[in-house]
């Protein structure tokens, strides 16, 4: 059975690695196609899915800050305060 503290910290891994792929995306649109980055992020107009892919980006890169900084603090009370 996953301890608490195992299921915590892979859901702070997954929130950091989606939200650094999501804000990558985000980048590369931006590089790419620019007159796409104030249009909605999707066609449906009911919140959230009618952010723009702008709000789409930073949200993106909090939910990645947050996520690392939940995985470092998992793993550092897991190894008793000695992480590498």
């Amino acid at each position: 059975m996953t301890s608490k503290h195992g299921i915590a910290r892979a859901i702070a891994l997954t929130a950091f690695v989606f939200g650094l792929l999501v804000s990558v995306y985000v980048v590369i649109i931006w590089w790419t196609h620019p007159e796409w980055f104030y249009l909605p992020f999707s066609h449906v107009n009911i919140f959230p899915f009618n952010w723009q892919l702008d709000d789409v980006g930073m949200s993106a890169v909090a939910v990645a800050a947050v996520g690392f900084l939940a995985w470092r603090l998992q793993t550092k009370s897991n190894s008793g305060g000695n992480a590498q």
